[in-house]
């Protein structure tokens, strides 16, 4: 039900931007008839209830100030602004599409707190779904109380011709039915208005308005927590009623706008009818209406050609999701591993200053900018590409001081910025591109400054290099963070052991980059993946040293970064295996390869690749401590037609 939940809030979202950019171009249409205003709503129903579409240069997203890179991470036919796994996100982070608010949100999260089982933005999404449940029950429960009394009161209504009805117990015409919709009118209507009543409920009919309005209010039960779907509802009733009186008055005339408004205020008297009841004829907006059936004009040709034209632009563009921000043509090149060369800027308040030797690398794919130090920690962002000419004045005002330490760019004639990661998150990267050189800058984010929010920390000189350095892993270390929260998920899960006590055993730069959590049992070796609040088993644990290494790569380039490990098993016949996690198929994967009587580790490499080598166990205590040595290399692993395989 979170999952849901959630679905719905990232579709609500979508729906926030499109219904404001209705209402903004409904206003344009103020002038053209209402059955264009009316027409537009289709597109905020589509945004409701589906959550995937496809992309377009002509998408609003693409327009400033949309940013979608973040929420289109996972899928480029849906948008994603929470992610499913929020609540079990350490540094929980969100979007909601505009850079420039994007860190204000996030920023303003609970963060996980180890010494508790239970993340708190965890509980405040289990507070929104218990909420969200009681609020879509209360609009049914109304709906259906409001339903059941209108039936009531026409129980003894007299058929006059057909699907035509008439009750002395109501004061308004309306259309009440789904399948066989029947036409309800005032008893004692004179024979005009009679004729007036019946034109408008059967232009309804003919236009399946008494299908589309319950399924519109359908829409606003489940998005009943949205003040813009409220606000479209009422407008899109608005527009569907008035779209009627235009239709009526094209029929009967002109001459016929007096007696048609004094009906329609005659039953305005009475305003008891349910909000989010059958059509009515009177209902809601009389003044607005009776003063546009009193301005209403025929429109000219021009005028319908255009609006159509317009109406069909507006929806193509609400209804497609942005196109990906970046040009294969203009990214592929700098795909691969620079290392550094030179500093080129560190700015005045920073304590450091790369000095000669100092190594680091920089690895940029498709998806990730992964920054690797001398020891081998990782770091992975999320890549974002943008690239844009370089001006040279606006590259000075980047600085937090003009007058120290700026490099000068006048002499470069081919001047091109990159922006890698998401310039509203702290640190963030870009990559210039200057003639030859290649220059790798460090964004500063400083809310505190008021004069200037972000400026260069450092630029550093980098080369591309071919290097295929592998990166050693770390120590498996356990700890108790989160371990609560696992048991209480893990269940009936047999650990093989009554007396074994559970660790956390995830590697520090695979906690800080992705939403994987590993235990391990100290006595059984027993070892579990949690993710996104499901318990995964991995490997064997009869004997050997279940997990030995842990790696994270995105091989398949579907954006969601797969958990790869190794682990050996048989107290007799010691075996050791390679095996990967998948994300998107939520399944544990093993290679076919066997190593017999020895251990293995999986490391990754500083383009991104990962390799697989026979290891060495040492310094044990305990199934969850213990350090492991590379020995010989054995095998690449690749993605390859379609396939993971080791190479």
């Amino acid at each position: 039900m979170e999952l849901l939940f959630l679905k719905m809030l990232n579709m609500s979202i979508t729906a926030t931007y499109v219904i404001a950019a209705v209402l903004l171009f409904r206003l344009l249409l103020r002038r053209a008839p209402k059955k264009y205003s009316y027409l537009l709503w289709a597109v905020v129903l589509f945004r409701l209830v589906c959550p995937v579409s496809f992309s377009s240069e002509l998408s609003i997203f693409n327009m400033n100030p949309f940013d979608m890179t973040a929420a289109q991470k996972n899928s480029n036919v849906s948008l994603s602004y929470v992610p499913a796994d929020v609540g079990y996100m350490e540094s929980p982070k969100v979007t909601v599409g505009i850079p420039t608010v994007n860190t204000f949100v996030s920023d303003r999260l609970p963060a996980a707190l180890p010494a508790t089982s239970v993340n708190p933005l965890q509980v405040w999404i289990e507070i929104g779904t218990i909420l969200w449940c009681l609020g879509v029950a209360a609009m049914l429960i109304y709906s259906l109380v409001a339903f059941l009394r209108l039936k009531r009161r026409i129980a003894a209504a007299v058929r006059l011709d057909g699907h035509i009805y008439e009750s002395d117990r109501i004061s308004s015409p309306f259309v009440l039915g789904l399948i066989r919709p029947r036409v309800y009118i005032p008893f004692g209507l004179g024979e005009q208005e009679r004729s007036y009543v019946l034109q408008h409920e059967e232009y309804h009919l003919t236009r399946k308005d008494h299908l589309i309005k319950p399924v519109m209010f359908l829409i606003l039960v489940l998005h009943w927590f949205n003040p813009l779907v409220w606000l479209a509802f009422v407008l899109m009733s608005k527009d569907m009623e008035m779209s009627c009186d235009e239709k009526v008055l094209s029929r009967i005339g002109a001459d016929h706008r007096k007696a048609y408004c004094t009906s329609l205020l005659s039953f305005a008297a009475n305003r008891r009818f349910p909000l989010a009841g059958p059509l009515a004829f009177g209902e809601t907006n009389v003044r607005e209406r009776v003063l546009h059936i009193l301005n209403f004009k025929e429109p000219k040709k021009w005028v319908i050609a255009l609006s159509s034209l317009a109406c069909i632009a507006v929806i193509a563009a609400c209804s497609a999701n942005p196109t990906v921000n970046k040009g294969p043509e203009e990214t592929a090149g700098m795909y691969g591993t620079y290392s550094f060369e030179k500093q080129i800027y560190m700015n005045p308040l920073s304590s450091f200053i790369a000095m000669d030797g100092y190594k680091e690398y920089y690895t940029i794919t498709e998806n990730e900018l992964i920054i690797t130090d001398e020891a081998g920690n990782q770091q992975r962002l999320e890549a974002y590409f943008k690239r844009t000419v370089v001006d040279e004045q606006k590259f000075k005002d980047d600085f937090m001081m003009a007058d120290i330490g700026v490099p000068d760019i006048a002499s470069y004639k081919a001047r091109y910025q990159y922006t890698l990661t998401d310039p509203s998150v702290s640190p963030a990267y870009r990559f210039y591109l200057l003639d030859d050189e290649m220059w790798l800058a460090k964004i500063h984010t400083d809310k505190a400054n008021t004069q200037k929010s972000q400026y260069f920390w450092s630029i550093y000189k980098i080369n591309k290099t071919k290097e295929k350095i592998a990166v050693k892993p770390k120590a498996i270390t356990g700890t108790s963070n989160n371990v609560a929260a696992f048991l209480a998920l893990q269940q009936n899960l047999e650990s093989g052991y009554d007396n074994g006590t559970c660790y956390n055993i995830t590697p520090n730069d695979i906690g800080e980059n992705s939403e994987y959590m590993i235990f391990k049992y100290d006595k059984s070796a027993a070892s579990y993946l949690l993710y996104e609040g499901v318990v995964y088993p991995l490997g064997e644990w009869f004997g050997g040293f279940g997990i030995t290494s842990m790696s994270l790569a995105d091989l398949d380039g579907d954006g969601k970064l797969e958990l790869y490990f190794t682990y050996s098993w048989g107290s007799g016949l010691h075996r050791s295996h390679a095996a990967y996690f998948d994300p998107a198929a939520k399944q544990v994967v093993n290679f076919d390869y066997v190593h017999q009587n020895g251990d293995l580790l999986i490391a990754n490499n500083l383009d991104g690749s990962l390799s697989l080598f026979a290891a060495t166990v040492s310094g044990m205590d305990g199934f969850v401590n213990f350090e492991i040595a590379e020995n010989d290399f054995i095998s690449d692993i690749v993605y390859r037609k379609g396939q993971i395989l080791l190479g």
